[in-house]
């Protein structure tokens, strides 16, 4: 019901672009990535780093999060995000306009990651360095939605260790790319992707509450 619902008021990229690796992420996978930071995140302020036109961030809020603040560096994207009914309808979303890379956040201010980052594939590192930047905040736990190979993943959880976070990959989830620029040649097809769960190491809490 949420997922259909989500699916029908966020919008799709109004002109995805190629170098951003814009692709909408589907609402069962945001909806399912918000559940999994509920019990650690929803108390507190939720970023969504590269928030495109807002699937995860509107996932985290209707789940009940108290406050979600999706940041984004491209301006039609945020717009298109703003323009939802959601919006208006969802007090606790806070859209910003600003680099996810280098975010108008104070370290220490925020609890949680919960993010869908480019994929690397058309930018090599774009994903893990969208990662040491969710890191770099400081916060409790990151959620992080990653492109699947054994050793892009293997990489990916040594950066979550080299900060000082316990790893581990959550749940492999089949992610669809429907036909939007010109390199693509089918209408839609798929590609695997982990999600990965990096939590403050030795913070005492259950790993299982994630």
């Amino acid at each position: 019901m949420l997922a259909k619902y989500l699916e029908q008021h966020v919008p799709e990229y109004p002109r995805p672009k190629a170098d951003l690796e814009q692709y909408r992420t589907p609402p069962e996978i945001a909806l399912f990535m918000a559940s999994m930071g509920l019990s650690r995140c929803a108390d507190g302020v939720t970023v969504d780093l590269g928030a495109g036109t807002g699937m995860i961030s509107y996932a985290a809020a209707m789940l009940g999060y108290s406050i979600v603040v999706g940041i984004e560096l491209d301006y039609e994207a945020l717009e298109a995000a703003a323009s939802s009914a959601l919006r208006s309808a969802l007090a606790n979303v806070e859209l910003v306009l600003a680099d996810a890379l280098h975010p108008p956040l104070r370290a220490g201010a925020i609890t949680c990651v919960i993010q869908n980052p480019p994929f690397g594939i058309h930018r090599r590192g774009a994903d893990a360095a969208f990662l040491r930047t969710a890191l770099d905040l400081g916060v409790e736990a990151v959620l992080s939605l990653h492109h699947y190979s054994e050793d892009g993943i293997r990489y990916i959880l040594s950066v979550c260790r080299e900060a000082g976070y316990e790893a581990r990959v959550v749940r492999r989830m089949r992610f669809p790319i429907k036909f939007s620029h010109p390199q693509h040649r089918k209408r839609i097809y798929y590609i695997w992707t982990a999600l990965v769960l990096c939590e403050r190491a030795g913070d005492g809490r259950s790993r299982s509450r994630a």
